[in-house]
C-alpha cells in the first residue's frame, strides 16, 4: 500500500515556460540587431537561468531555430494558404500587400518580416537555423511560383515572364518592402511602392 501518494517523481522538476521563452526570444530578435543581441541578454528579458535555456533548446541556435519555426507557425503559414486558395489572382495580390505593410502578429509586433530578417542576418545564425531559414526560402519560392502557374493557366497572370522569375521577383520586392518598413518607412508608402511593383503582373 502507497502511503505517499504524492511521492515527487524522479528528475529535476521542469519549471522553464517554454511559450514564454519563444515569445520573448522572438521580440527580441525582430526588434534588434540578431548579431549584437547575447544569449545571456534573453535569458534576463525572460526571467530563466542559462542553463535552463539549454536544457529546454541545447544552445542558442536550438532557441533561434524554435523562434523561427513558431513564427512560421503563427505568420507565414496563414500566408502560404492564403496563397493556396482558389480565390483570383489580384485579390491574392492585395492580400499578400496588406499582410507584407501590416504588424504580422500583434498590435506590439515591429514592423517588417522576421523570417527575412533572419534571412538577411545569416552570418550570425547557427546551423541548424540557417537550414531552417533555406528550407522556408525555398518553400517560399515554390508557393510563389504555384500561385503564379495556377493564376497563369486561369489567364490571370498576364506578365511575360516565367513561374520561376515571377517567384523571384515577388520575393525580391517583399524583402525591399520589409527593409524599409524596419527602416522607418510609412506603411502606407510601402504599400503604394508594392502596389506599382505589382501592378504589371496581372
Amino acid at each position: 500500500m502507497n502511503l505517499n501518494p504524492n511521492k515527487p517523481s524522479r528528475g529535476r522538476p521542469k519549471t522553464l515556460d517554454r511559450d514564454h521563452v519563444l515569445d520573448v526570444a522572438m521580440d527580441s530578435y525582430w526588434k534588434e540587431d540578431i548579431g549584437s543581441l547575447s544569449l545571456n541578454e534573453i535569458c534576463r528579458r525572460a526571467g530563466v537561468s542559462k542553463p535552463g535555456l539549454y536544457r529546454e533548446f541545447s544552445n542558442e541556435d536550438g532557441l533561434m531555430k524554435a523562434v523561427l519555426v513558431k513564427y512560421q507557425e503563427q505568420v507565414l503559414s496563414p500566408v502560404k494558404q492564403m496563397l493556396n486558395s482558389e480565390a483570383p489572382f489580384r485579390e491574392g495580390l492585395d492580400n499578400l500587400v496588406s499582410f507584407a505593410t501590416s504588424v504580422s502578429c500583434n498590435h506590439e509586433s515591429p514592423m517588417g518580416c522576421l523570417f527575412i530578417k533572419m534571412r538577411e542576418s545569416r552570418m550570425h545564425l547557427g546551423q541548424e537555423t540557417r537550414r531552417q531559414v533555406d528550407i522556408l526560402e525555398e518553400q517560399g519560392l515554390s508557393t510563389f511560383r504555384d500561385w503564379v502557374k495556377r493564376s497563369k493557366s486561369k489567364g490571370e497572370f498576364t506578365a511575360d515572364m516565367s513561374p520561376e522569375f515571377a517567384a523571384t521577383y515577388i520575393d525580391a520586392q517583399l524583402i525591399n518592402a520589409s527593409s524599409l518598413l524596419t527602416h522607418g518607412e510609412d506603411p502606407q508608402t510601402v504599400k503604394k511602392i508594392l502596389f506599382v511593383a505589382f501592378s504589371m503582373l496581372g
